[in-house]
């Protein structure tokens, strides 16, 4: 983008002050709707529109699914020629034509066509291709542009596109649930099922949400896990195991089943298609396999964000190389029994990072959830909701 495009993308439209509360609520509708698409439009970021013409809804829509309508054509079919002269509420910028390969038309296309009068933004596209460009379309067709009301929700609802289109890795999610005494397991035979009947619809819920879930061989071996969406709607992400030495066994559930794809990365064999899914090998490291590598095939192969839902090692290399963008705590209040406390390989490894700051803390069921990030605007924006 050139100096002078930068310029003009900086000259935003101010808000009135009689006008901000309703452009907030009109975008906090409009991020309501995008919620809908989180685990459908992958690699594409969810977004959703709400068109309003004198104060009143015309239009609503969000990308349903990949390679379908954006948000912005599915709310000006839903208008009609209501559309003419209305605001358009959108949670991110606007398309262009600007990308090859493009599954869908312009979006500032479709709403200057359409006769829109005004458009406000919560956040720039993160794509450095497309930033700002979107607006700079949209002011040389005379629409009145506004960035900024529900700017920090909107920057987290697109958070892993936004970490992917810019670093061309997945966003990395660590999710723990610990007992009290701060272990993974409450008894021997427990595995990973201890915490409450709501914290395990919150955590399928996530997982409908995210494009991959990430376990090591040990996690593999103790619990046999599925890790699949069963208590919540949406689709199954891809399972993705870290079996440095292929020592799991090809009978467990994870390659057996045939209900979601499942790769293994791993530092011996070759890499290829096997009966039960794909095997990928990386350089080992001091931990296993190479975690860096990891995600960049991962990043390559269009996976926006992952779950790593464990064990203590694994979160514990994640962590130590610098590579985890989320921290997820669920805390039971149940203590360990004392077979439990005995095994230092169950006790959790997973902490909030210094400098961390939570984005989300309350009570799930009868457990304790802390959701925390880096970044202190979300924290500031989300913990008003």
């Amino acid at each position: 983008m050139s100096m002078v495009e930068s310029a003009i993308v900086t000259e935003s439209r101010q808000v009135l002050p009689n006008e901000a509360p309703r452009d907030q609520a009109f975008m906090a509708q409009a991020l309501a709707l995008a919620h809908n698409g989180r685990g459908q439009v992958s690699p594409n970021p969810p977004v959703g529109c709400v068109l309003v013409r004198e104060g009143e809804v015309v239009g609503l829509g969000y990308h349903e699914q990949f390679g379908g309508p954006h948000a912005e054509v599915n709310a000006l079919k839903a208008a009609g020629e209501k559309a003419q002269g209305a605001t358009a509420y959108v949670t991110l910028e606007p398309c262009t034509d600007a990308l090859e390969g493009k599954k869908t038309p312009s979006c500032t296309q479709a709403l200057i066509s359409a006769g829109i009068k005004r458009v406000i933004v919560a956040t720039r596209d993160p794509n450095p291709k497309l930033n700002g460009r979107g607006l700079i379309q949209l002011r040389s067709a005379g629409i009145e542009v506004s960035e900024g009301p529900c700017a920090d929700e909107g920057a987290w609802m697109i958070r892993y596109f936004a970490k992917w289109i810019t670093s061309g890795r997945p966003y990395v999610i660590l999710k723990v649930a610990r007992t009290r005494d701060n272990f993974v397991a409450a008894t021997l035979a427990d595995g990973h099922w201890f915490t409450s009947p709501e914290s395990r619809r919150w955590v399928h819920q996530l997982r409908a949400g995210v494009d991959g879930v990430v376990v090591g061989r040990k996690t593999a071996e103790r619990d046999n896990p599925r890790l699949t969406v069963r208590e919540a709607s949406g689709p199954h992400p891809t399972r993705i195991v870290l079996d440095t030495h292929l020592k799991l066994d090809p009978e467990l559930r994870l390659f057996q089943d045939g209900v979601a794809p499942t790769m293994v990365f791993t530092s011996v064999g070759e890499s290829g298609t096997t009966i039960w899914g794909e095997q990928v090998r990386v350089s080992p490291s001091a931990a296993g396999v190479n975690l860096n590598q990891v995600l960049d095939i991962l990043g390559k192969k269009g996976i926006t964000s992952i779950l790593v839902e464990g064990g203590p090692t694994l979160h514990r290399e994640f962590l130590q190389a610098g590579l985890a963008d989320e921290v997820i705590l669920f805390t039971a209040p149940r203590e360990a029994e004392q077979a439990v406390r005995c095994r230092s390989d169950l006790r959790n490894s997973l902490e909030i990072p210094a400098g961390w700051y939570p984005v989300l803390e309350e009570e799930v069921g009868a457990d304790h959830l802390i959701v925390a990030h880096a970044d202190t605007s979300f924290s500031k924006a989300l913990s008003q909701h």
